[in-house]
């Protein structure tokens, strides 16, 4: 018997949630109260839905309701066919939150140097529709905004002081001894943590991750940091470095920059300095299509770029 052009209209799935509201409880009453509606219209919705379906779903007494061998069958396939057609319209939703709209995404800076030029730009290519707004900030700027919702996503090495935010490790960012390519160190191609009490040392200030890592490394040792100079920003650091006041621990972040400023990125040996790197996130809350399509790159990416990001940040 060919099918009603009907059969399938919005009607047909409104009385499908109705009918499986009636078989899960087998009572009209119950059924009724569970999806609001008044229980002569789920009589009506169930006659209207065996009528088009040809068979009888449901048998009713006034004692029981029970059902038929078609009732069970289409019990168990119209929650898959709900199921299916509740996710087709969440992923066409999904794919319509990929083609505009917005993603405000959060840096430290030595990762915004490496990481976000190559994630940006297979970005754009792939969600031309989607502006992509980068910031740039330091531990306290970057937890704030994502908590209070003007960032979507932080990428950096900031551990959440709440459980408000989550912090999802990604890979292991390395330090190295940055300083001119004439020094002594820099000739010899490595250097210990014991090394750092017999030169100027520039030091990221007192608070910053950074700073953290190296006065870490140093007390293991026995050694005291006593800066020539503190600055915020590493590259201020570089230029420092590079103006012959000393050396800086700090991951090597691009290599040809440091080559250019005539410096070398000196690895540590016996004891490699190390920072995690991760993706802080509001707890408990899902991101936007873009934020997430955005976050999948991001590790793609540093998957893809593990050894050159944990050498050089």
């Amino acid at each position: 018997m060919p099918l009603n052009p009907e059969t399938f209209s919005p009607a047909f799935f409104r009385r499908l949630e109705t009918f499986i509201a009636v078989a899960e409880t087998l009572s009209f009453r119950r059924a009724a109260e569970m999806i609001g509606r008044s229980q002569p219209a789920v009589t009506s919705q169930i006659n209207q839905l065996e009528d088009a379906l040809g068979v009888k779903l449901l048998v009713r007494s006034t004692r029981q309701v029970r059902l038929t061998t078609a009732g069970a069958e289409l019990l168990e396939r119209g929650r898959r066919l709900l199921a299916e057609s509740e996710r087709l319209v969440r992923d066409i939703h999904a794919q319509a939150g990929l083609l505009t709209g917005q993603v405000v995404v959060s840096f430290s800076p030595t990762i915004a140097m490496s990481l976000a030029p190559k994630v940006l730009a297979t970005f754009e290519s792939e969600h031309p529709g989607i502006r992509v707004l980068l910031r740039e900030e330091l531990a306290p700027q970057m937890l704030e905004a994502i908590l209070n919702g003007s960032v979507d996503v932080g990428i950096g090495p900031y551990q959440p002081t709440t459980d408000k935010l989550a912090f999802n490790p990604i890979f292991d960012q390395e330090f190295s001894l940055v300083i001119r390519e004439d020094h002594p160190l820099a000739i010899r191609g490595h250097a210990r943590i014991r090394d750092l009490a017999n030169i100027n040392l520039l030091c990221s200030s007192v608070g910053t991750t950074a700073r953290e890592v190296l006065e870490n490394a140093a007390k293991a040792e026995g050694i005291t940091i006593m800066p020539k100079y503190e600055a915020l920003q590493y590259p201020t650091l570089f230029a420092l470095a590079a103006a012959g006041f000393g050396g800086t621990v700090m991951p090597a972040v691009n290599t040809n920059i440091l080559s250019a400023m005539g410096l070398c990125a000196v690895p540590f040996r016996g004891k490699c300095l190390v920072r995690p790197i991760g993706i802080i996130t509001r707890r408990d809350e899902a991101l936007a299509p873009g934020p997430q399509a955005f976050v999948r790159l991001l590790l793609l990416t540093a998957e893809q770029e593990s050894q050159h990001l944990a050498g050089q940040g």
